[in-house]
């Protein structure tokens, strides 16, 4: 068994925010002038967080191995 408390262990960071799931696009001004062009902010702001939160910035999550052996 593999990670048997199911840490989300950190392995990456973006840059600006030093944070595993936020980029800091959406509080630039950047990200503040095209989240008023949008037609459904809270629709862009979710679907942006989707993108941004990346898997592979965390460690695997639990695995448990199982294993069988025949004999014949």
């Amino acid at each position: 068994m593999l990670n048997v408390l199911n840490n989300r262990n950190i392995i990456a960071v973006y840059r600006a925010t030093g944070n595993p799931n936020d980029d800091g696009y959406l509080s630039s001004a950047d990200g503040q002038t095209a989240l008023a062009n949008r037609n459904d902010p809270n629709s862009f702001t979710d679907l942006y967080g989707i993108k941004v939160n990346d898997p592979n910035n965390y460690s695997r999550p639990r695995v448990i191995r199982l294993g069988l052996q025949l004999n014949f």
